[in-house]
């Protein structure tokens, strides 16, 4: 309704494409955020969702605008979890942790953020401090939602916790 009434109101446009995502529903997604990088197109929210539906292939959006990006807007989380994203799918682990670190100590509230500091910790074999991030992504997404798998989390934490 919000978009309907003024359709260039840009928090009506990141709820839907918000919503788009989390319901698997790609394209709709993808068109909204287009949409306001074409009214902002330094938003740092769409353009780490871009990034992310466009799995780092996307035309305008690149590992260099990406850290151009955080770097202009050092708050953001949503640009630092995007390249830590991926850093992870190159395998770039200390670069990953780095990148999930910044997201997480800028958004101590999100599990998903703390789990993927944890997986990129456990890659490098900082088993202890792994350890430490995946219970407290599990806690965290017992008070709210996140897109992890929390029985891959629970397992690890067991394999962890019992490891010598």
């Amino acid at each position: 309704e919000a978009l309907a009434r003024d359709p260039e109101r840009i928090d009506a446009r990141l709820g839907l494409a918000a919503i788009a995502m989390r319901d698997g529903r790609l394209p709709e997604a993808h068109r909204h955020y287009r949409e306001v990088l074409k009214r902002e197109p330094r938003h740092p929210v769409a353009s780490a969702a871009l990034f992310m539906i466009e799995g780092g292939n996307g035309n305008d959006i690149t590992e260099a605008r990406l850290k151009l990006l955080a770097d202009n807007d050092a708050d953001s989380p949503y640009l630092r979890f995007a390249l830590g994203n991926l850093y992870a799918r190159q395998r770039r682990w200390a670069d990953a942790q780095e990148a999930y670190f910044g997201a997480f100590s800028r958004a101590p509230a999100n599990a998903d953020y703390a789990y993927n500091l944890a997986v990129s910790l456990d890659q490098l074999g900082q088993r202890a401090a792994a350890l430490g991030y995946y219970r407290k992504a599990l806690e965290l997404k017992q008070a709210g939602s996140a897109a992890f798998d929390a029985a891959r989390a629970m397992a690890r934490v067991a394999a962890l916790a019992g490891a010598p």
